[in-house]
């Protein structure tokens, strides 16, 4: 056979995966329209819930300590210079009875418990360290130490996350994980002030998934297929196990009526039998 003659049965076959090429096409496009033309005019599907926008105050989301805490040792600068608590606290002699009134540290406000006295964590002798009833010195980047010789459980607490707040990333491996030390929210000397009232969680997402909350209705939910569920999904997975749960019972009510008829036709013919 010539190379110039075409081969006839090839060209049919090329125009025929062209036309089916072609009509799986038209196929898609017509099944796209017509599910757009469902969601579009079709019945309502469920709700979603919705809620109005929730105000949030900025201050609640920042990160920043409630309180600027000492350095270590702490410094304050006095007339342009840097002055640590020794550098006037060694010109002062030791008072045993503290009793007279303070001529500096004037706003301070001591109400902390049995804590009556400035010594009662700073060190008597060397003002810029604190020290625990055992005469053990702690340095004031250690502060949490202290704390935790009255309050243990909550140091503990505090230890594993579930007290105060924890700044950075929850995976180590990415960056910084930082606790915040005790004296970053309360006043040592006064830790009442400011209230450490509990602070309510932020809005989530009001998303299909979670809706509105009904932690109300999650009480022996199996016994009560009636109690209102806000979730659109939950209601749907319940409808579900509603309508299966029908479905089963019709079944066996059908099985023991028919085995009860079976039955009573059994013994009718050992009767008559007989």
């Amino acid at each position: 056979m010539s190379p110039a003659h075409s081969n006839p049965d090839a060209s049919t076959r090329g125009q025929g995966s062209t036309k089916s090429g072609w009509g799986a096409y038209v196929v898609i496009m017509v099944v796209f329209f017509g599910m757009a033309c469902w969601f579009t005019f079709g019945p309502d599907m469920l709700d979603i819930p919705t809620s109005q926008p929730v105000s949030v105050d900025p201050a609640l989301l920042s990160t920043a300590p409630r309180r600027v805490i000492l350095t270590d040792p702490p410094t304050i600068n006095i007339d342009g210079y840097d002055r640590t608590c020794m550098d006037c606290h060694k010109m002062f002699p030791l008072r045993e009875d503290p009793s007279q009134p303070l001529l500096q540290h004037r706003d301070i406000v001591l109400h902390h418990g049995i804590n009556k006295e400035c010594r009662s964590c700073h060190d008597s002798k060397d003002r810029d360290l604190l020290v625990l009833r055992d005469g053990k010195n702690v340095r004031y980047n250690e502060v949490e130490t202290l704390c935790a010789a009255c309050h243990g459980s909550v140091y503990l607490d505090w230890k594993q996350g579930a007290h105060g707040r924890t700044n950075g990333y929850w995976d180590s491996s990415r960056g910084e994980v930082r606790r915040l030390r005790c004296t970053e929210c309360h006043d040592p000397h006064n830790p009442r002030v400011p209230a450490m009232d509990s602070v309510a969680p932020l809005p989530g997402p009001n998303t299909l998934r979670m809706g509105k909350s009904d932690s109300d209705h999650r009480i022996d939910e199996a016994e009560h297929d009636d109690a209102p569920i806000r979730d659109p999904l939950r209601r749907a997975i319940r409808k579900h196990a509603v309508d299966k749960r029908s479905r089963t019972d019709a079944d066996e009510q059908y099985d023991g009526h028919t085995q009860s008829e079976t039955g009573v036709r059994q013994g009718t013919e050992k009767e008559h039998g007989a």
